[in-house]
């Protein structure tokens, strides 16, 4: 029995004998599963660290960083781009919507033209009748006045195929105040979308200040052209969804009186969106 366990511990240990010069040799055994750990064990766990080591070193160098703010700036730019995109595509759905409407009012004018002059030549006593009265114009008044049209815009460089949007209201402009500084008259207004669905608006903004003897516009170089005609896209670029500040900056004229500021706001294709003026008395 004692020499099956000395086969048994044989097996499961090398033996190992150790000779030097001018000594004598010396025996020792070491158990298998020790030298498996050394010469397998110890690389194996050390070449997966290495592995591990490099996969973090990989994922934390500056290429892999660089890499990653290159790919999150591409994606902001592809939503800001997908943003515009939906935008102008709204904006070409309305005018689409506009032109069906004004293409329906064209086929039903005729009809209705029609009519009228049949019941204005016969009637049930059989005369003519007479036209009725034209209403008199509202005489003009101080404060403030909406909706002109595009015939008005004649400072206004023209733009094919622009168009009057102004009715119905899209935007409210409120809370007028002019604030007069050492060298400037500063306008300030809120802008507010007339609309509840809580859709963006954005185009540009150019106000005029003038009195008898002169006229400005802000921004100060939209009035800057060799023609003296204001391109609508030189204005101050804003989108807005609930509430928009302007504050318009005037050169500070020299005489007191009575000063009309005109707001004029385009879209982003040059349709006129909204006009609003305003007279305010300043003192300089």
């Amino acid at each position: 029995m004692s020499e099956q366990n000395n086969d048994s511990n044989k097996k499961d240990s090398i033996s190992i004998i150790y000779h030097q010069r001018n000594d004598s040799p010396k025996h020792f055994e070491i158990k298998r599963s020790r030298v498996y750990l050394f010469f397998i064990g110890l690389p194996t766990i050390t070449l997966i660290a290495l592995v591990i080591g490099a996969i973090g070193l990989v994922n934390t160098s500056p290429f892999h960083l660089l890499t990653n703010y290159r790919m999150a700036s591409k994606t902001r730019a592809d939503l800001s781009r997908n943003e515009n995109l939906a935008e102008e595509n709204s904006e070409l759905k309305s005018e689409i919507a506009a032109l069906q409407e004004q293409a329906k009012a064209a086929a039903t004018a005729p009809a209705a033209a029609a009519t009228t002059s049949v019941a204005a030549t016969t009637g049930t006593t059989g005369s003519a009748q007479c036209p009725a009265p034209v209403a008199c114009p509202a005489p003009a008044v101080s404060g403030t006045i909406n909706s002109i049209g595009l015939s008005t815009l004649s400072l206004f460089k023209p733009i094919q195929g622009q168009k009057d949007r102004t009715r119905p209201a899209v935007l409210n402009l409120s809370g007028f105040k002019a604030e007069i500084g050492r060298d400037n008259v500063n306008l300030k207004f809120n802008i507010i979308p007339a609309v509840t669905d809580d859709s963006k608006i954005s185009g540009h903004i150019i106000v005029l200040m003038k009195n008898e003897l002169a006229i400005q516009a802000y921004p100060l170089q939209a009035l800057g052209g060799n023609d003296f005609q204001i391109n609508y896209s030189a204005g101050e670029p804003f989108a807005t969804q609930r509430f928009r500040p302007v504050d318009a900056g005037f050169v500070k004229p020299r005489k007191s009186g009575n000063y009309s500021f005109t707001v004029f706001i385009f879209s982003r294709t040059g349709d006129l969106i909204h006009f609003q003026s305003v007279n305010i008395p300043l003192k300089l």
